[in-house]
C-alpha cells in the first residue's frame, strides 16, 4: 500500500523539467490544501506535484497544509480576489455556484474512476466548459477536478451491507438534504452532520456511517469504529482543483504556459494514482479490521435502479440527458 501512494511523490520527479523561467520579480505561488501532508491524501499530493513542477521551470511555488490558509469558503474568496493562487476545495465549492457540477459527481452516472477521467479529461464537453465558465465570472479558474480513489460506499458500524434491505434501521451522515432523499431511496435513513462533528455523531448514536470513498475513513482514522464497508460503485469522487482567474490572466505567456503545462502534467499524475489507489483500496481497509463487502449482481442492480430514480434531485434535471450523452461517448 505505500507503494501505491507513493506514487503521487514520484510524479513530479519523473517529469520532464520544462526550460527554467526567469521572472523579473518572482512571486511566490501558494497552493492551499485542507488536509494534512500524508501520502492518502490526494490533495496533497496533487498540489506537491504542481509545486515541484513550478519550481523545476523557475517559478516560486509553496504547498500550505491542513487549512493553514483559511476553511474552503475562505479559500475561494481569496482566489477570486487574486491573494491566493492555487487552492484544493470541496466540490461543493462549485456546486454553490454552478450545480451542473453534481452530474459527474452522481451515482452510477460513470462506471468507474477511468470512465470519469475520460469523461473530464480526454473528451470535449460543452457541461465542463459551461461549470468553467461559471467559475470564471466569479474570478475563479477550474484547473481540474482530481480524483480521490475508487469510487463510493456505504460505512457504518454496524452492520454488513449486502442490499438495500440491510440498510432499514441505519442513518447515515448526509452532507444535504438531497443526499438524505439518496439513503431514503435506498432505505436508510440521514441526517446533516459536518465532518469535523461526524466522529462524535457516531459515538453519540445521531449516525451509524456515511456514504463516502473508500479512502476517507483511512485519512480521518475513522476505521478504528467504521468497521463495515459495502462497495457500492455509486458516484465518482473527486476534489476542486482551483486558480485565481486575475493571477493566471496576469502572467505573461512563457509563465502562463508553464503553468498550463504543470497542471495538465499533475492532472495526469493523479490519473495515474487515482487508479492505482482504487485497485490498493478494498485490502488496506480489510488490514485495518473492516469487513468489505462486494454486492451481488442482483443488489447491485438494485441500488443503480433506486439512485438513478433521485438524479433529478442530485443534479439539475435539465442537464440528465446532456451527462447521459457524455457518459455514453466515453464509455468503453
Amino acid at each position: 500500500m505505500q507503494k501505491t501512494f507513493a506514487l503521487g511523490a514520484l510524479f513530479a520527479a519523473a517529469a520532464l523539467a520544462p526550460a527554467p523561467y526567469s521572472p523579473a520579480a518572482a512571486e511566490e505561488i501558494r497552493i492551499a490544501v485542507g488536509c494534512p501532508p500524508v501520502p492518502a491524501c490526494s490533495d496533497w499530493l496533487w498540489a506537491e506535484d504542481l509545486a515541484g513542477r513550478l519550481n523545476a521551470g523557475g517559478l516560486e511555488a509553496k504547498v500550505y497544509t491542513g487549512g493553514a490558509l483559511g476553511k474552503d469558503p475562505e479559500i475561494v474568496d481569496q482566489l477570486a480576489q487574486g491573494l491566493l493562487q492555487f487552492g484544493l476545495v470541496n466540490f461543493v465549492m462549485i456546486k454553490e455556484v454552478d450545480p451542473t457540477v453534481l452530474g459527474f459527481l452522481a451515482p452510477y452516472m460513470f462506471d468507474d474512476m477511468a470512465h470519469f477521467f475520460r469523461a473530464t479529461l480526454d473528451a470535449e464537453s460543452a457541461l465542463m466548459d459551461g461549470v468553467k465558465a461559471s467559475m470564471a465570472a466569479q474570478g475563479v479558474r477550474i484547473a481540474g477536478l482530481p480524483g480521490i480513489g475508487g469510487t463510493m460506499g456505504i460505512f457504518n458500524s454496524k452492520r454488513p451491507v449486502t442490499g438495500p434491505g440491510d440498510l432499514a434501521e441505519l442513518r447515515l451522515r448526509a452532507i444535504d438534504d438531497s443526499q438524505i432523499k439518496l439513503f431514503e431511496q435506498w432505505g436508510a435513513a440521514g441526517a446533516v452532520v459536518d465532518m469535523p462533528e461526524f466522529a462524535g455523531a457516531v459515538s453519540q448514536g445521531v449516525v451509524d456511517g456515511y456514504f463516502n470513498p473508500p479512502i476517507v475513513p483511512v485519512i480521518f482514522k475513522h476505521t478504528d469504529f467504521l468497521t463495515h464497508y459495502t462497495d457500492l460503485g455509486a458516484g465518482t469522487p473527486f476534489r476542486s482543483a482551483l486558480m485565481s482567474a486575475d493571477w493566471y490572466d496576469g502572467l505573461d505567456d512563457a509563465a502562463r504556459a508553464l503553468v498550463d503545462e504543470a497542471v495538465a502534467a499533475a492532472m495526469e499524475g493523479n490519473r495515474a494514482w487515482t487508479l492505482e489507489a482504487a485497485k490498493a483500496e478494498p485490502a488496506m481497509l480489510k488490514e485495518r479490521g473492516v469487513t468489505v463487502t462486494e454486492l451481488s449482481p442482483e443488489a447491485l442492480a438494485d441500488f443503480r435502479a433506486r439512485s438513478e430514480a433521485v438524479w433529478p434531485i442530485l443534479m439539475p434535471e435539465e442537464k440528465i440527458a446532456a451527462f447521459q450523452a457524455l457518459a455514453e461517448a466515453t464509455r468503453k
